[in-house]
């Protein structure tokens, strides 16, 4: 996590001779490393868009309550209703390019061509939702500058658990599991979700064929559902989120500023800012801070609106936990009786 110290000024006006006072108050606040504290960052993404992968996984994880990301080739996509439906329950809609091209053994034009219209028709049939990721075919990257231009992150496949934040978010390392990997089981799936807790990482699968579909190195549904059964017993342990969500959520934690505005006895102003597209990055980083002495409790609204808020205690110190969007408006901390 990210520990800001924030140090605010607080001018007095005096009617009476026109100078200004400043008095200075120092506070810490954390940027959870991930979202709601979590221990680690889990990420289950599909390839090739596989019949099963619609008609048996994505039922499977919105019964456990977790959400995906379906790179998909845009001309090997039939079912356009299904991956919106997909869509509008949570999961992320990403690119896979055109015709599920080796970029490597592509001119920049025939790259150009393959990442630009890909991101285009997905964003055409998938109403409400922006693609803003993309995995490379064949595990091949292709131009980085050119990728860059169209998406905020690519995924390739080196294999290992990424650190808290990605050396470079144009390959962005995941793990195959099925039949060609060691990943095949649902023993694999959590031995895997363990380390990641040990290198407060974040863990990206690379899922394509479920059962007996067709698809490359089949995962078996029976083991994917007793590993998500696992990770749900985990509660907040771990934060499984999208793909995407989660190359937000780094890239907010590790431009966010937090600055005090005003402080009373019964209310904490504050703003909460990054240097980032605000149109792209919109995630809420989860923060903490040391509840002032004397308050039980408090209420927290961003913009005018309620923002929810939890009390946790570690030794004597009772701590504040939020969720607030940067650039999204005044955070305001009010002194609440429970």
């Amino acid at each position: 996590m990210r520990k800001i110290s924030v140090v605010l000024v607080a001018v007095v006006l005096s009617a009476v001779c026109g100078k200004s006072f400043s008095q200075k108050k120092s506070a810490t606040y954390e940027v959870a490393t991930w979202h709601g504290f979590g221990k680690g960052a889990i990420s289950y993404t599909f390839d090739d868009n596989c019949s099963n992968q619609l008609a048996v996984a994505i039922p499977l994880f919105n019964e456990f309550g977790f959400r995906t990301t379906m790179f998909v080739p845009s001309d090997w996509t039939k079912d356009w209703n299904a991956l919106q439906k997909a869509a509008d329950q949570g999961h992320e809609i990403a690119s896979h390019t055109v015709t599920h091209a080796n970029l490597g053994g592509l001119t920049k034009a025939q790259q150009l061509v393959e990442l630009k219209n890909s991101k285009e028709i997905i964003e055409a049939h998938i109403k409400g939702f922006s693609c803003s990721t993309i995995a490379y075919p064949y595990c091949v990257p292709g131009n980085d500058s050119l990728c860059a231009a169209y998406y905020i992150a690519a995924r390739h496949c080196q294999g290992y658990i990424e650190p808290k934040t990605p050396a470079d978010f144009m390959k962005i390392s995941s793990l195959i599991t099925g039949s060609t990997s060691s990943i095949r089981t649902e023993k694999d799936f959590n031995n895997r979700v363990e380390k990641t807790d040990s290198l407060n990482g974040w863990c990206v699968f690379l899922i394509h064929g479920i059962d007996n579909d067709g698809g490359y190195s089949p995962t078996q549904s029976t083991e994917l559902r007793l590993h998500l059964a696992y990770m749900k017993q985990q509660g907040s342990r771990f934060w499984v989120a999208t793909f995407g969500d989660v190359v937000r959520y780094i890239r907010e934690r590790n431009a966010a500023l937090i600055q005090e505005v005003s402080t009373t006895k019964s209310t904490i102003s504050l703003q909460v800012t990054d240097n980032l597209d605000n149109a792209v990055y919109n995630f809420p980083l989860t923060v903490k801070r040391v509840l002032p002495t004397g308050w039980r409790a408090a209420r927290i609204t961003q913009n005018g609106k309620e923002v929810e808020a939890k009390i946790s205690q570690k030794g004597k110190l009772k701590y504040l936990i939020f969720d607030v969007v940067p650039d999204n408006g005044k955070i305001v901390i009010t002194k609440a009786a429970k």
